[in-house]
């Protein structure tokens, strides 16, 4: 449909067709490999007035931050506000007190720089606390990786391994949970059906709640 331009068609041995409105309020189609172009068009024909619905909400949502790197930005790590702070002492390297402090000599890649030092600590806050709710519902994921991604905070794979987004780390705790939690689930439970959301209601009554604020936020994230 012409006033509902699709960004992106992703085709994989699926057997039906799901309609994804992403962050960034454009539309995601994940089709079977051999569905043709008129059975998606009445797809979203059918669903558009969902569309628009979603694609105005997304929208209204806080907008991402773009961050030039400099001198009192805000950075984010666990739903507290860190101001970026450059420093002459050329052995700090990065480290988190009332500010983010970061070494000048790291100013000409501090992008990069940030992101690791991100990545490196999201390794150690969700490895704890993935271990942690590991113990208590007896779900054991076979490895814990922290990744790039962009577009999902978390993930489980066919082997039983759990995935988290490095950007996750700069959520309140209460929402590094929840997704640490759903992912658990997965292991146990792996499409979204009412039996996943109970057992995940079982473990996290406020799930929902938690949820609601990942993706009202989710843009405050993605840097």
């Amino acid at each position: 449909m012409d006033d509902i331009p699709i960004e992106k068609i992703v085709r994989s041995r699926r057997r039906t067709i799901a309609l994804i409105i992403t962050p960034d309020a454009h539309l995601i189609v994940r089709a079977p490999l051999r569905a043709p172009a008129s059975m998606i068009n009445e797809v979203i024909r059918e669903k558009s007035g969902w569309i628009r619905k979603k694609i105005g909400e997304m929208k209204a949502r806080p907008q991402a931050v773009t961050h030039a790197y400099e001198e009192g930005e805000i950075f984010w790590f666990l739903g507290r506000p860190y101001p970026l702070h450059i420093t002459d002492d050329a052995g700090a390297g990065i480290e988190r007190t009332d500010r983010l402090r970061v070494s000048r000599t790291i100013k000409p890649d501090i992008r990069s720089g940030i992101h690791h030092w991100y990545m490196t600590e999201a390794h150690k806050e969700i490895h704890s606390r993935c271990m942690w709710f590991s113990m208590m519902t007896g779900y054991s994921p076979t490895s814990v990786r922290i990744t790039g991604a962009t577009q999902r905070w978390g993930s489980c794979n066919h082997r039983g391994g759990l995935n988290f987004s490095w950007r996750l780390i700069q959520a309140p705790l209460s929402i590094v949970d929840y997704v640490i939690v759903h992912e658990l689930v997965h292991l146990r439970q792996p499409d979204h059906s009412p039996k996943f959301w109970a057992k995940v209601e079982a473990l996290m009554p406020d799930y929902k709640r938690r949820r609601e604020w990942l993706r009202d936020n989710e843009r405050l994230l993605r840097i």
